[in-house]
């Protein structure tokens, strides 16, 4: 009976070594509760942590190209911007002279139409060789009409250009010679302004002559080009028509 109840209170006591109470289960729940919400509120803080670390250091390059092909690529960058400048400056210039040519009152084209609306209006040459009246520059050996001849030129430090051009009317063709100049005002103005008919007797019609008001150079010494031919270096121009 001893033996009996000495086994009994064995058996007990090690239930109770190997299995707690409730309150001690509980208290172990708890435990492996409240630590595994610390590791995830560690975990996440650790993330948030990163994630704001990365943010905040936006500064640091995340190139990692080799130091070669970074230097190629910046050379080939500059190249390709070089040649877009060079290319813009081209283009500006272009447009400049064509600007000049066009719109100046000292380009060869204005000179140009000035002088043929003198001509086309004028009653000598419209009798002289018939209405209506077209200009035209030289005429190659192919029949094709190419640019006005015209040569530009300093006297006595003023701006002077001669020029050369084809009238043709409903019966004759003429040949028209004349010099500009700027005057004291700053204005073109022709020194001379000449029809000559290219038909029988050649009648030179004068549309205007102001050569007698030219001003007065320093020395008396005369120009060899002016002394030669009334038409300047114009008179050694020919007319490829006639080729």
């Amino acid at each position: 009976m001893a033996q009996s109840i000495l086994l009994r209170s064995l058996m007990l006591h090690r239930r109770t070594v190997l299995l707690p109470s409730n309150g001690g289960r509980l208290r172990c729940l708890a435990a492996l509760h409240l630590s595994g919400r610390v590791g995830q509120q560690m975990r996440s803080g650790g993330g948030k942590a990163l994630q704001e670390s990365q943010g905040g250091d936006s500064n640091v390059s995340t190139d990692v190209r080799p130091i070669g092909e970074k230097i190629k690529e910046n050379t080939k960058t500059a190249s390709y911007t070089a040649i877009i400048l060079a290319g813009l400056g081209v283009t500006g210039i272009m447009f400049y002279a064509i600007f000049r040519e066009l719109f100046s009152k000292e380009s060869s084209c204005n000179i140009y139409s000035k002088a043929l609306a003198r001509v086309v209006d004028d009653p000598r040459v419209q009798d002289a060789i018939g209405a209506p009246i077209k200009g035209f520059g030289e005429t190659s050996r192919r029949g094709r009409r190419q640019h006005v001849a015209h040569s530009s030129f300093d006297r006595h430090g003023v701006p002077h250009m001669r020029m050369q051009f084809y009238v043709q009317g409903l019966r004759n063709k003429a040949t028209v010679q004349l010099e500009s100049r700027r005057d004291s005002n700053g204005k073109q103005q022709f020194r001379y302004l000449f029809v000559q008919l290219d038909h029988y007797p050649r009648t030179t019609i004068i549309l205007e002559d102001n050569r007698a008001y030219d001003p007065k150079p320093a020395s008396s010494a005369l120009s060899p080009s002016s002394a030669d031919s009334p038409f300047g270096s114009l008179a050694l121009m020919s007319n490829n028509r006639d080729k």
